[in-house]
């Protein structure tokens, strides 16, 4: 098996900067990049920023669309096949030592696609500061990825403790229509009683129901923003908000920049 060298993936790199613990890029691939099996030496993010592939981990299968969001383990084998053409990932590879260092352990994140949704909104701020590059952007990526570590970890230290509906939950939402998620369609799938999972949703998710749903209508409308003829009204209506302004104020709110902003990132 094949193990790439500390800062490098098998697209062709556009932009790349190095920080002293941490190294973060942008990366294009093709339709025939190697499909082998490989690994790499330090823990890394990956962030789709545009287009998909299909991943391989072991006998797990992932697919990966815009706003996916994947953790890498050192050495961990993956195979990625089923490239859409000019697909871009942002990348962000860490200093495995750096974070012992800093009593983070990389094995001790249990989580190869990251559903945590707070995780997933620090992350949009390291691709932020990754834009800025000013004199504080290194101070500011390192302490986020501290941060998003320990979010991470904790997540995983939990693991053993979550109830089965909360399993449930995460495997039939990824197919579910976000216009049409509801409390009590929730609650009769899941075979709890909408006020018991109003009550212990947030012990789960760090917030509420309803919260969580307007945070899945925006992380729906990542994969719209990366295709960039899409006017912001209809990105909005496919994502099941009802007022293009109401969703970009909770964009913005969620997220920390608007939807045209985010568009210039990616």
């Amino acid at each position: 098996m094949k193990s790439l060298p500390i800062g490098t993936y098998l697209g062709s790199q556009k932009e790349a900067i190095s920080y002293k613990n941490v190294i973060i890029s942008k990366t294009i691939y093709s339709q025939k990049e190697d499909q082998h099996w490989h690994c790499h030496q330090n823990p890394f993010f990956a962030y789709f920023l545009k287009g998909s592939n299909c991943e391989y981990r072991e006998s797990k299968q992932i697919q990966c669309l815009p706003g996916t969001l994947l953790f890498y383990k050192p050495n961990e084998p993956h195979c990625n096949k089923q490239y859409n053409e000019g697909s871009k990932i942002f990348h962000v590879e860490v200093d495995r030592y750096w974070l012992r260092q800093n009593n983070l352990l990389a094995d001790k994140i249990d989580a190869d696609k990251v559903n945590d949704q707070r995780a997933k909104n620090i992350f949009l701020n390291i691709l932020n500061e990754f834009e800025i590059r000013d004199q504080l952007s290194g101070n500011s990526i390192e302490s986020l990825i501290l941060y998003l570590s320990n979010v991470l970890i904790r997540s995983s230290g939990h693991h053993n403790k979550i109830p089965k509906w909360v399993h449930t939950f995460h495997a039939i939402i990824p197919d579910m229509d976000t216009s049409e998620l509801s409390l009590e369609t929730l609650s009769a799938i899941l075979n709890i009683h909408p006020v018991t999972l109003s009550r212990e949703f947030p012990k789960y998710f760090n917030c509420s129901f309803s919260q969580y749903t307007r945070q899945l209508k925006i992380e729906k409308s990542l994969f719209f923003l990366s295709k960039k003829h899409l006017p912001i009204n209809e990105v909005a209506h496919l994502c099941g908000f009802s007022e293009p302004g109401n969703f970009i104020r909770i964009f913005k709110r969620l997220k920390g920049l608007t939807p045209n902003a985010y568009r210039s990132l990616i």
